[in-house]
């Protein structure tokens, strides 16, 4: 590689950027290193940057080429570093309103399972593994169609209920970060179940442990880390469940530089599917209002992943989660160019920046009586002819909006 630096000014079309001015998470542009497509890219770069770094080895791109590589880059890139090789490659054939419709019912589902599960667990019954592969399969069709109506559904939890069915909503984001990476229904099965089961353990320890409001003792945190040999033996007492499955309760609690528990394992020592785990898991607990820790936006949530990557997690696979889940979460709150605010209800796969939005408050921040949904790919300006644009993030809960009164 050998770079130049040069001012955003004097950028020109099909050149290749290595690097910006700034953490790339802190702007619009999905890649760690890209190449300029079109004016576009270079506006987006003057609101964010004051100079980059190009790539002088790479050659400057025709715009066939630069068509060709923007096709490409709509789906996953490359994998490397013991991160699995794309074998499906699939396509939003639904909208997110009408996949909403069977995703409510499956999601409700889901949530009897888990409650016949922890029954199951309680009573000391075997767990019905069949009902949950049932249950499981309908959600991944959902999940496989269009992501966006679950991941939105995953935003609806009730504060109370974060213990025992954290492990669902982990479960729907890691079929949706699985469908992001082309694995095959069969393997989204086995990532759905594995994340599904994997903190079952948790039920044999003290509620007033998982719940407690201030900082663990090192005596309470080495029995809340017992929850891991808990899960396995429920999981291994299980007919049918696949080494897979087990592994993700084994592992996910690894960390990439080797300090996690239970065996301090590093890297790709970690199983890839736990690696997977242990990234939606974290991601899905820092959003999520805690009993010793409150929420933080999917924006912000990004950003803290991004600044682990290469210590608690794989880089890489966190540079493909980001993607998966966009700029803009689903479910994310933003505030638009002209004052209005909203909530994200589905992603454009291939521009980034321009999701569909179900308004929420005017401009005035009053509420709205009917929540108008906009399409920004569509809706480019506003009524004065300005640009119309996400500009800002808010954390849950603002403006006073509940989700569950607002969101459906």
């Amino acid at each position: 590689m050998i770079e130049k630096k040069v001012n955003v000014s004097d950028l020109e079309i099909g050149t290749y950027v290595s690097r910006l001015d700034r953490a790339w998470v802190d702007t619009p542009f999905m890649f760690q290193g890209f190449y300029i497509n079109d004016e576009e890219d270079i506006t987006e770069l003057t609101k964010h940057c004051h100079y980059v770094y190009i790539d002088t080895s790479k050659e400057t791109l025709s715009n066939d080429r630069l068509l060709t590589l923007e096709s490409e880059h709509s789906s996953v890139p490359t994998l490397n570093a013991g991160l699995p090789t794309k074998k499906v490659h699939y396509n939003d054939i639904t909208a997110v309103e009408d996949e909403l419709v069977f995703a409510k019912n499956c999601h409700r589902d889901m949530t009897l399972l888990i409650n016949d599960i922890i029954a199951d667990v309680e009573a000391g019954r075997t767990i019905n593994i069949n009902q949950a592969k049932s249950t499981l399969s309908s959600m991944i069709e959902s999940v496989a169609r269009n992501p966006d109506a679950f991941m939105w559904l995953t935003r609806l939890r009730d504060a109370d209920t974060y213990t025992y069915h954290h492990s669902m909503d982990v479960s729907i984001l890691a079929v949706a970060f699985g469908r992001h990476l082309g694995l095959t229904k069969e393997e989204l099965q086995e990532l759905a179940i594995g994340t599904l089961l994997f903190d079952i353990g948790k039920m044999k320890l003290p509620a007033n442990l998982l719940n407690k409001p201030g900082r663990l003792t090192e005596e309470e945190f080495d029995l809340i880390k017992k929850h891991v040999n808990f899960s396995v033996e429920i999981i291994e007492s299980i007919e049918g469940i696949s080494n897979t499955a087990l592994d993700i309760a084994k592992y996910h609690h690894e960390r990439h530089n080797g300090k996690g528990y239970p065996e301090g394992l590093q890297g790709t020592q970690i199983p890839i599917f736990a690696r997977i785990a242990s990234i939606v898991d974290c991601y899905s607990a820092i959003t999520r209002n805690r009993s010793y820790c409150r929420a933080v936006s999917s924006h912000e949530a990004i950003k803290q992943l991004y600044e682990w990557g290469d210590i608690d997690f794989q880089v890489e696979l966190i540079e493909q989660f980001i993607q998966c889940l966009g700029i803009y979460p689903t479910g994310s709150l933003v505030e638009l160019s002209t004052g209005q605010v909203g909530v994200i209800i589905s992603q454009n796969r291939v521009r980034r920046l321009r999701p569909k939005v179900m308004l929420i408050l005017d401009q005035h921040k009053f509420a709205y009586e009917h929540f108008p949904i906009i399409d920004l790919v569509i809706e480019t300006e506003d009524a004065d002819g300005y640009e119309l644009e996400i500009v800002a993030t808010h954390e849950p809960g603002s403006f006073g909006i509940d989700p569950k009164t607002f969101y459906l």
